[in-house]
């Protein structure tokens, strides 16, 4: 039987996007990372292929083993490390009908959490402009922040603000080609939104983008370089700038983390709901 991939959905919170499929003729395939099966003297096998600049975690199931060794229904979860190749199983046959075929899913998500991230970093205010914005949901849970997402940020902000990168790494998704937004479910996954990799394996996300985000996927970005201008894109009651950063795109645990944010003076900034923050420095 077919495999069936399930590729994993990136949420930003208030909004969320479908992840990037490629398909390279390397199997089965969720963003830039692909498992495909692999023919053996005693069985099959099976590879991922993760050409990301973040780690992988892949999940395989085997619904029905069909002619594969007992046992195989347990599912087996990888974590595949950024840029590589990985055998994940090696399944033996036992029987040699070859039309008895596995009944396989795949859930494919970029990220871990495993991954260690580097507590200790202090993330830059990302946005730009003349003025202070109001800190209008933080790490308290509230509102539409729950659960995985609890360590979030919203910043209201006037669309076109400009948007800067918080910390430096590589553009690895994003998504721009939606207009609309609004206080309705039905544009849950309509936000625009950039997600750039960072090199302890974390990741930020910032969403509800313009149209017109200016970076594209692989670009390397320094601290202060403009992503984008903000919008109102995607489920929203109002324009503002939805920022986290997590280990894995929708999987928990790790899905947000606790981060710090500085000020142009060095200083740690206030993240309690009702501050105000100074907008960051671009860069030159």
């Amino acid at each position: 039987m077919r495999p069936v991939v399930l590729f994993l959905l990136l949420l930003t919170g208030c909004a969320t996007a479908t992840g990037r499929q490629d398909n390279r003729n390397l199997g089965n395939c969720a963003w830039r990372v692909c498992v495909r099966a692999l023919n053996t003297a005693s069985g099959r096998a099976y590879q991922a292929i993760n050409r990301e600049p973040v780690p992988a975690t892949i999940v395989l199931t085997f619904r029905s083993p069909g002619n594969l060794q007992p046992g195989a229904h347990v599912p087996i979860e990888t974590v595949v490390p950024a840029e590589s190749d990985l055998i994940l199983v090696h399944m033996r046959n036992v029987l040699q009908d070859p039309s008895i075929g596995a009944e396989l899913s795949i859930a494919i998500d970029l990220g871990a959490s495993t991954t260690e991230a580097d507590v200790d970093y202090a993330y830059a205010v990302p946005f730009g402009g003349t003025r202070a914005r109001e800190l209008i949901q933080g790490f308290d849970g509230a509102d539409s922040h729950l659960a995985s997402m609890r360590y979030s940020l919203d910043f209201a902000m006037p669309q076109g603000t400009p948007i800067l990168a918080a910390r430096a790494g590589t553009v690895f998704y994003l998504q721009d080609r939606f207009t609309r937004g609004g206080p309705n479910p039905d544009l849950l996954e309509r936000s625009n939104l950039v997600v750039v990799a960072h090199s302890d394996g974390t990741m930020a996300s910032y969403g509800h983008l313009r149209l017109g985000i200016r970076v594209t996927v692989g670009d390397t970005v320094r601290v202060g370089d403009w992503l984008g201008s903000s919008g109102a894109t995607g489920y929203v009651g109002q324009p503002h700038l939805h920022f986290h950063v997590g280990k894995r795109l929708l999987g928990a645990p790790g899905r947000t983390i606790p981060i710090k944010l500085i000020g142009r003076d060095g200083h740690l900034l206030s993240l309690e709901v009702g501050s105000l923050i100074a907008p960051g420095r671009e860069a030159r």
